[in-house]
């Protein structure tokens, strides 16, 4: 592992490489773990990857954003894998962007986060030597924190604008039907949107303190 850190007055930057190598991984000849599977501990697996972070609050006045990037090149022959593959849990790629302004005009904070993460792939029982891949997620969320006092904050927040329908992944039947194919479904969010509407009052003795920061 390799690490690289930049501390400057208003900015951050880091840097991170990596490499992890895998043996002994739990292996089963079953769609789910079962009984009656049988297990072994021959599977193995490398991981390499990057992360960059940079965050500033220097350059624009009342403006202050991150940026960060993870690159993960998994492949791993585990769980009912056939063949070494990228695992069910990791995404390729992760972006995020996150960015806060401050209008002291009306005493208040905006912000905005974007987040995408490229496809995972899935086990499909109905072609068990290919690990299909699902599509990239986008979530575009905003908020908005409105300072009553200096401790007590009015905030609202909203995520997925844009009313994207990411699919996570598919939920197959443990047992096939008559022409020996495995009925599935979406695995997606219960709701396109969520939406929270809070109040935060800070209490302590140094009566500047709230959670703005933080929001």
């Amino acid at each position: 592992m390799l690490n690289y850190s930049y501390i400057g007055k208003g900015q951050l930057l880091r840097l991170e490489a990596y490499s992890k190598d895998y043996d002994q991984l739990i292996t089963y000849d079953t769609q789910i773990p079962q009984y009656q599977s049988r297990f072994e501990n021959n599977g193995f697996g490398r991981v390499k990857g990057i992360d960059v972070f940079w965050r500033d609050s220097k350059t624009i006045p009342f403006l202050q954003y991150w940026v960060s990037y993870s690159l993960t090149d998994a492949q791993k022959l585990e769980r009912n894998f056939t063949h070494a593959v990228q695992p069910t849990y990791v995404a390729k790629h992760q972006f995020s962007l996150v960015a806060k302004y401050w209008i002291s005009s009306i005493r208040s904070q905006a912000s905005i986060t974007n987040t995408y993460s490229s496809g995972r792939t899935y086990f499909n029982p109905n072609e068990p030597d290919r690990m299909p891949m699902t599509k990239g997620q986008n979530d575009l969320s905003v908020s908005w924190s409105y300072l009553l006092t200096q401790q007590k904050i009015l905030f609202f927040s909203m995520t997925n604008v844009l009313g994207n329908e990411p699919i996570y992944g598919y939920q197959y039947r443990s047992q096939a039907d008559a022409n020996g194919q495995f009925a599935r479904k979406a695995v997606v969010p219960t709701a396109k949107h969520f939406v929270f509407v809070g109040f935060f009052w800070t209490i302590s003795k140094n009566k500047k303190d709230n959670q703005l920061e933080n929001l």
